[in-house]
C-alpha cells in the first residue's frame, strides 16, 4: 500500500491508537515538506524535459523525411525519364536514357544477331560427364571478338567433361581486380548436352571459336574431347544483326543496340517483313511527384516547428504554449528554412519561383503550381534538373567531387541539425539530445537525494510519533489506575 509515493513499511497498524496521529497523518506530513516540494519541482522538471525531447525527435524524425523528398530530387531516376512504345513489341521495343530525345523511328529488322557454337562429337568410351578421361595436356581457346582475349585451360587425367566445362566457364567472363583494372575474358562458355561438349560464344556475330593444344601423346586435346572437325564436331557460325532504321540499313553484332542513336537503346527481337514504329517521349510525373513530396514534407515540418514555438494567449491566465517556445537554435531553422525554400540557387535563369515553387498565404504554406513546373519541364527538362541538383563526378560515377543547386544548400541545412545518434556527434539535434540525457541524470540523482531526506523523516515522524502513543498510553493507564484508587478511598469512607 502506498500514498502519495510514499510506502507505509515501517509504520505500524496500531500507531495513532491514543494520540490519532495515523499513517495518513505521517504522509500529510512528508507531502507538506519542503523536501517533498523540492522533488516534485524537480519531477516536473524532467517531464518538461521530457516533453522538449520528445518534441525534437519528431522535428528529427520529419527533417529526416524532407531530407528523403530532397535526395529524391537529387537523383537522375527522377529526371528526364522516358515513355516508350512500340507497335510491334514482339518485332522490337525502344528504351531511353536522360540523354535521348523526344522522337519517333521506323525500324525493319531483317534478321537478328546469333553466336557462333561448336557441338562436339561423341566420345568413344565416354558415357557420362563425370568419367574420367585419362587426359592431360593444355587447351588454349580464343574467340575472334575483338574485346575477348585468349585463355588456356590445364586438363589433367582426372579431369571430366563436367570438370573441363567448369574450367572453360571459369575464363569466360571478364573479371575486375582490387585495384580496379579489368582483364578481358574468352567469351567462350562451355555446355554439356547428351555427353557433348558444346562452345558457344557469349558475344554474338560472326566470330570464329579457335581452340590449340595437344595431349601427352601428341594429339589434339580439341579431337580427343570431341571438338575438332576431324572428331565430328559441327560448327555454327554465328551472324550479325541487320535492321533498317528510319530507312538506313544498320549491322550490329548484337540484338541490343545502344549505339545507333545517342541514349536509345534498340532492342531486336524477331526478324519481320513489317516496319514497327517505335516513339519515346519525356515522362514528367516523376519530376512533378518529387517536387510535390518535398513541399508535402516541408509543410509538415513547419506545421511541426510552428506549434512547438507557439506562444499561445500571454494575456490569459490559463496559457498554453508550444514545449520549445523560444528556443533559438529552432527559431534558426524555422528562418533558415523559410528563407532557403524559395530563395536556394536563384543565381540562373531558373528559379524556385519560376518553376511554380511559393507561398500561398502569410502563414507559409508552400505549394507548387504544376502546370507551370511541367512547361518549364517541357521547354528544357536538363537546365531544370540542374537547377535542383548538378554534380561532378569521377570517370566511373562511383565519387562525388562536387555538387550544387536548390536541393544541395537545403540538404546541407537538414543535415547540420539531423540526430545520427551518436554521442559524438555534432549535430544540433544530437547536441540538444544528449544534453536533455545529462540533464535528466542529474535530475535523477537529485530525486534519489530527495526520496533518501523523505525516507530519514518518515523515520523520524514514526519514532516522534510513536513516543508520542507510548506516552499518552502510559498517562491514560496511570489515569486509570488513580481514578480506581480513587473510588476505593471514596467507597470506604462510606
Amino acid at each position: 500500500m502506498a500514498m502519495s509515493g510514499f510506502t507505509l513499511d515501517g509504520i505500524s497498524t496500531t500507531l495513532g491508537q491514543y494520540s490519532g496521529v495515523t499513517a495518513g497523518t505521517i504522509v500529510k506530513l512528508l507531502t507538506a515538506s519542503s523536501i517533498y516540494e523540492r522533488r516534485t519541482d524537480t519531477e516536473d522538471e524532467i517531464s518538461e524535459i521530457k516533453e522538449q525531447e520528445s518534441a525534437w525527435s519528431t522535428i528529427n524524425s520529419e527533417l529526416s523525411s524532407f531530407l528523403d523528398s530532397l535526395d529524391t530530387l537529387q537523383s537522375d531516376d527522377t529526371y528526364l525519364t522516358k515513355t516508350a512504345s512500340s507497335s510491334d513489341s514482339t518485332v522490337a521495343t525502344i528504351s531511353g536514357t536522360d540523354a535521348a530525345d523526344e522522337d519517333t523511328y521506323t525500324l525493319k529488322v531483317d534478321q537478328l544477331a546469333t553466336a557462333t557454337k561448336i557441338t562436339g562429337a561423341t566420345i568413344s568410351g565416354v558415357n557420362s560427364s563425370t568419367s574420367k578421361l585419362n587426359l592431360s595436356g593444355s587447351l588454349t581457346l580464343t574467340n575472334s571478338d575483338s574485346t575477348s582475349k585468349g585463355a588456356s585451360v590445364t586438363i589433367s587425367s582426372t579431369d571430366t567433361l563436367k570438370s573441363i566445362a567448369s574450367k572453360i566457364n571459369a575464363l569466360t567472363a571478364d573479371s575486375t581486380d582490387s585495384s580496379g583494372n579489368t582483364s578481358a575474358g574468352t567469351h567462350i562458355k562451355a555446355s554439356i548436352i547428351d555427353n557433348r561438349l558444346v562452345l558457344t560464344s557469349t558475344s554474338d556475330g560472326d566470330n570464329d571459336i579457335s581452340l590449340a593444344g595437344d595431349d601427352s601423346s601428341g594429339n589434339s586435346l580439341a579431337s580427343d574431347i570431341g571438338l575438332s572437325s576431324n572428331a565430328g564436331a559441327t560448327t555454327t557460325s554465328g551472324q550479325a544483326a541487320i535492321f533498317e532504321l528510319d530507312g538506313m540499313k544498320i549491322t550490329r553484332n548484337t540484338n541490343t543496340v545502344t549505339d545507333a542513336v545517342t541514349g536509345v537503346t534498340f532492342n531486336l527481337n524477331q526478324a519481320s517483313d513489317e516496319d514497327v514504329t517505335l516513339s519515346l517521349t519525356n515522362d514528367t510525373s516523376n519530376i512533378v511527384s518529387a517536387v510535390k513530396k518535398m513541399v508535402s514534407s516541408y509543410n509538415t515540418l513547419m506545421s511541426s516547428i510552428d506549434d512547438d514555438l507557439d506562444v499561445g494567449d500571454p494575456s490569459s491566465s490559463s496559457n498554453t504554449t508550444g514545449p520549445l517556445v523560444g528556443n533559438t537554435q529552432l527559431m534558426v531553422l524555422q528562418s533558415s528554412l523559410s528563407s532557403l525554400i524559395t530563395t536556394a540557387n536563384n543565381t540562373g535563369s531558373l528559379n524556385a519561383n519560376s518553376l511554380g515553387i511559393g507561398f500561398t498565404d502569410t502563414s507559409g504554406t508552400l505549394s507548387v503550381d504544376t502546370d507551370e513546373l511541367e512547361e518549364e519541364i517541357s521547354n528544357n527538362a536538363t537546365a531544370v534538373k540542374n537547377f535542383f541538383y548538378s554534380s561532378k563526378t569521377t570517370s566511373d560515377g562511383n565519387l562525388v567531387l562536387s555538387s550544387s543547386g536548390y536541393t544541395t544548400k537545403l540538404a546541407d541545412l537538414a543535415n547540420q541539425y539531423i540526430a545520427t545518434g551518436s554521442t559524438l556527434s555534432s549535430s544540433v539535434i544530437d547536441t540538444i539530445q544528449n544534453s536533455y540525457k545529462d540533464k535528466i541524470n542529474d535530475l535523477n540523482d537529485q530525486i534519489d537525494n530527495f526520496n533518501d531526506q523523505l525516507t530519514t523523516l518518515k523515520g523520524q515522524y514514526i519514532d516522534k510519533y510513536t513516543e508520542l502513543d507510548e506516552s499518552i498510553m502510559e498517562a491514560e493507564a496511570e489515569l486509570s489506575e488513580f481514578s480506581s484508587v480513587s473510588s476505593s478511598l471514596t467507597s470506604s469512607s462510606s
